[in-house]
């Protein structure tokens, strides 16, 4: 019975922290989420920096004017390059994250499942219990 009531008692621990882990799963998401959405705003501002520089002003154009633009364009695309690697690696991990939840939810259920037999082995003992004292009392 001791034995029953520790395994209940291990099994609330673990579901409380797979609860806790669940929960530092979820702030990830958020944080990947958020950044996420600051690299796609810049890859959004830098698309247009790229577009601004390389649209025709006229039929004629300044050497320095050309050199200046030039230099931001091939700059802005290697600033691109970064930004859209970047998004790669926060989605990939956005996905490993996603996935961890899944694993934890499963877990989670798992062991609420074994917590809630646990306690109805227990009450079942409880009852064995209760009727072999009271068959005692009938007898005497």
């Amino acid at each position: 019975m001791d034995k029953i009531k520790k395994e209940i008692k291990l099994f609330r621990i673990l579901e409380k922290l797979k609860k806790r882990d669940l929960y530092n799963h979820l702030n990830n998401v958020n944080l990947l989420n958020e950044e996420l959405d600051k690299t796609n705003q810049l890859l959004s501002k830098i698309n247009n920096i790229i577009q601004e520089n390389t649209e025709k002003t006229g039929n004629y154009i300044l050497g320095a004017t050309f050199k200046n633009k030039s230099k931001v364009v091939n700059v802005m695309s290697k600033q691109k390059y970064i930004a859209e690697n970047k998004k790669g690696f926060l989605l990939e991990q956005k996905n490993k994250t996603d996935l961890e939840i899944a694993k934890i939810f499963i877990q989670k259920d798992k062991i609420e499942k074994k917590v809630h037999n646990k306690k109805l082995e227990f009450g079942e003992i409880q009852d064995l219990k209760l009727e072999i004292t009271n068959r005692n009392f009938k007898k005497n």
